[in-house]
């Protein structure tokens, strides 16, 4: 039987992961070892969820060599917990956004959650291959609400991440089954894809709220109502203003290379047929 370890949320875990205390090395391993410099997969399993991170045994510089779990490479797990621990996620973010304002010049930011705002997460190694994780402490207040959707439409990663406000669009989903649709229904400042895979046909818009614009089963414009599939582009806040723009262009970068039915100049490659027409020509 392996220790369950108590792991205190901070900024390392809301970021990429944990290093494993050295009394806890042994659970963690699970009897199988690992060498210096390299990792194994392992399965983090979270409400009958399965999430592979990484287990690693690395070298430092001047320091011990540590084991860590990682899960900066799985952003399903990293949003589900930022999610889940929203009061942490955004007191331990606003803090190190005020760091960086006020004390540019200190080497190193500390995470100081009083001892009432601190959550905790139980991470339970099961196995070699498998760790259980379950909520211990989770501190809810009336704008948890509020903020877990704003987690969900990423806008504080784009508040707190500096190095990804270069780009126009903070997240883009895959191809989307149009059962699924009332999942993302409540999507803002959106580009959005409508295919209908049996027609070959596709079409593009923008919407505010991505249901208030789109009703599945519906024609949508020259879309006829049993298109099947759907993805979309979640445009930053700081570029809503231009979501026209944004629209148009996209409209016209597809037009140029899909058959389309404006009569616009085209590669017309592929076998889907772009069937927009309320756009305009530059």
């Amino acid at each position: 039987m392996y220790k369950p370890y108590y792991k205190k949320i901070d900024r390392s875990m809301l970021d990429w992961g944990f290093t494993i205390p050295q009394d806890y090395v042994n659970d963690f391993l699970a009897g199988k070892k690992i060498k210096l410099g390299r990792s194994r997969e392992v399965i983090l399993k979270w409400d009958n969820k399965k999430f592979p991170v990484r287990l690693c045994f690395w070298n430092r510089k001047n320091q011990h060599p540590v084991y860590q779990i990682r899960w900066d490479n799985n952003k399903d797990f990293l949003k589900k917990l930022r999610k889940t621990f929203i009061q942490s996620y955004v007191n331990i973010k606003s803090q190190k956004e005020l760091f960086d304002i006020t004390e540019k010049k200190k080497k190193h930011f500390r995470t100081q959650l009083e001892g009432g705002e601190q959550e905790v997460m139980i991470f339970h190694p099961i196995n070699a291959k498998e760790i259980k994780c379950e909520v211990f402490i989770k501190i809810e207040n009336k704008w948890n609400t509020l903020f877990q959707r704003l987690a969900d439409e990423n806008v504080f990663g784009w508040i707190f991440d500096k190095k990804d406000r270069k780009h126009l669009i903070q997240r883009s989903t895959d191809w989307i089954k149009v059962k699924d649709f009332k999942k993302h229904r409540n999507a803002v400042n959106v580009i959005y894809y409508l295919a209908n895979t049996k027609r070959k046909l596709l079409y593009i818009g923008k919407a505010e709220t991505l249901g208030e614009r789109v009703k599945p089963g519906k024609k949508h414009q020259n879309m006829p109502g049993d298109w099947d599939l759907f993805r979309y582009d979640i445009i930053k806040p700081k570029f809503s203003s231009i979501l026209q723009q944004i629209e148009d262009h996209t409209i016209r970068s597809f037009a140029s290379v899909l058959k389309n039915i404006k009569g616009y100049p085209s590669l017309n490659i592929g076998n889907f047929k772009l069937v927009n027409y309320n756009w305009k020509k530059i």
